[in-house]
This record gives C-alpha cells, structure tokens and sequence, in this order.
C-alpha cells in the first residue's frame, strides 16, 4: 500500500510516432506483472459522446499493442459524477482521463475528490490527455481567452482555445501536482494564458505543456517525454515572470 500516485501528464495529440513516450509510459506504469486494466474515464454532455471519446482514446492504446480487453469505459456527464464505488468497480491497474471540455471534467472529477483516496491507498498510476492532464492541478485553468486587469479587459489567446469561457478562470483541481498545468501549449498558444494567471496572482507556478508530449511526476521527479516541450513558469524571489523551457 502507498500514497504516492505517478502521474502522466499528456498535452494533447496521440495519432502521433512518439506516442509510445507518452501514452507509451502510462501503459507501461499502468501494467502490473501480466495484469492491466485501465479505467478510461470520459466526460462529456451525453453518454454517447462519452463513449466516442472513450473509443477514440483507446484506439491509440491499441495501436500500441495493448488489447481492448485491457480497458474498460467509465462515461460520466452532468449530473453523474465519478464516485468510488464506480472506480473500484472497474479494479483498475490505471487510471486516464481522456480530453474534452475542461470545465465540465473539473466539474464532474474535482467537486468530490474522495475517488483518490482509492488512487492513492493502491497507488494506481493516474494519466491525462489534454483536459484530463489540466484538471490534475490543485488549481486548474478551465479557460478562458481574456484576462482582466483593473477596468480593461483584453485578449490573451484565441477565442477558440477559451474552452467556451470569456475571462480567465482557474477552479479547485485534484491536487495530484501542486503546479498548475496547461496544455496544447504551442499549438493554442496557452502559455500566454499560463503567464497571464501567474502574474495576476492566480496561481504561483505552472507548466504548458505541448501536445504529444508527457510531463510525467514520480518517485524520480519530473521529467519531460515526447515530440515538444514543457514550459515550466515561476516567479522569481523580485516577483518577475521566469521561463525555463523543458527538456533544453
């Protein structure tokens, strides 16, 4: 038994070569001895929608050799929250969260948190794709593509990337990294927004991270896998902006 939970970090993507850096190390954490089943958690505004995004995040498991035997769907939307009993039902070996809207995932995962006692008590291996991976902060970025600085608002990113959300909003996250994390980094272009919420104070440190590309944290620290980089951001002890960009 253990508290220490590893978790994968992914920033979005997976139809990609390096998969196997990414997805690939999950799958390979999430596998214990002959043994692997992975609960797919998926959220969405329908159960059918659930479960698209469901097939679609196993098929990219399954183009690394994993079994469709090896997965098993958890479909949650409003109103249907995951519980314990649901996780543990699926005696899984791993847990993924799968991407989608990031205010209805931190809506449906974060507001009741008991779920990771079970994560934790087991140390089952936790992995998260786009909005599954921003959720995991103890303060999450649920979107937004405008920031307010006193009686100005102006835009930090593209409309498209604000998550259907106008100003910058961060929520209570799961905890599991005590950094905040954004994700699609280059693609979208939301280490701007990252930036944005540490300097107006939202939250103190961050990391974006670029699609088909893990930040993965364990017993070994944090370390950066996949096709792009991670951004990581801090203030320095003067309280000005820092950027270190990972790996060099």
């Amino acid at each position: 038994m253990t508290d220490i939970v590893p978790v994968f970090l992914i920033g979005g993507g997976g139809d990609h070569p390096e998969r196997e850096e990414t997805y690939g190390r999950f799958l390979e954490a999430a596998t214990r001895g002959d043994r692997c089943r992975v609960a797919l958690v998926s959220a969405a505004e329908s159960p059918a929608e659930a479960e698209e995004t469901f097939v679609a995040t196993r098929a990219i498991f399954l183009a690394l050799g994993a079994k469709e035997t090896n997965f098993v769907g958890v479909f949650l939307s409003p109103g249907t929250p995951l519980t314990t009993s649901a996780l543990a039902n699926t005696d899984p070996t791993g847990v993924f969260i799968c991407g989608g809207m990031t205010p209805l995932y931190q809506e449906l995962l974060c507001q009741d948190r008991t779920w990771l006692s079970y994560l934790r008590v087991q140390g089952i291996p936790f992995g998260g794709v786009s909005a599954g991976a921003a959720i995991a902060a103890t303060t999450a970025i649920v979107g937004g593509w405008r920031a307010q600085r006193g009686d100005r608002v102006r835009p930090i990113l593209y409309e498209g990337a604000g998550e259907g959300l106008d100003l910058l909003d961060v929520r209570p996250g799961l905890g599991l990294v005590l950094f905040t994390v954004e994700v699609h980094a280059s693609q979208w272009g939301t280490l701007t927004r990252l930036l944005q919420a540490i300097d107006l104070g939202l939250v103190t440190e961050g990391w974006a991270i670029d699609e088909n590309t893990l930040l993965q944290s364990d017993a070994e620290g944090l370390r950066v896998f996949g096709a792009g980089q991670a951004y990581h951001v801090w203030l320095d002890e003067c309280g000005e902006l820092e950027v270190s960009i990972q790996p060099k």
